[in-house]
């Protein structure tokens, strides 16, 4: 897990899950250079048997992964009293996953490869915030 120390507010906070490293490490990087703080999992699992990120307000879990998939881990997090939003993203995109990840509680289903600009306002949508600006580019 890593957690970045750009924002003490558990409230604007995004707990990120994905089992394959690369994406869940450029979906990192691009949400802190937006100013978000994120608490990354490689599991389903391992979110659920941490303690640290609880108070974390935003959710963005891949669906498919080994043990438990996403929609499965929102679920649980439901089961547990977890209130806040979420959005599942996958790398194959069915419009019968999308009806499932509605129903069970889903803000949005995002496909594979991901576009920044979208994702971003999703999340700043989840939070009630706007982004920062991309603090990884030169100002022009």
């Amino acid at each position: 897990m890593i957690r970045t120390d750009g924002k003490d507010d558990a409230s604007h906070c995004v707990q990120l899950v994905d089992d394959d490293e690369a994406v869940r490490r450029s979906i990192s990087l691009l949400l802190r250079a937006h100013g978000f703080c994120v608490c990354d999992f490689g599991s389903a699992t391992e979110l659920l048997e941490s303690d640290t990120c609880g108070g974390c307000q935003c959710l963005i879990t891949d669906y498919s992964m080994p043990s438990m998939d996403g929609i499965t881990l929102l679920a649980r997090l439901r089961q547990s009293g977890w209130p806040g939003t979420a959005i599942l993203i996958t790398g194959r995109y069915q419009h019968d996953l999308e009806k499932r990840a509605l129903e069970a509680g889903f803000s949005a289903l995002v496909e594979k490869p991901l576009t920044d600009k979208k994702l971003v306002g999703l999340i700043a949508q989840c939070l009630d915030r706007p982004p920062l600006p991309d603090r990884s580019r030169p100002a022009s």
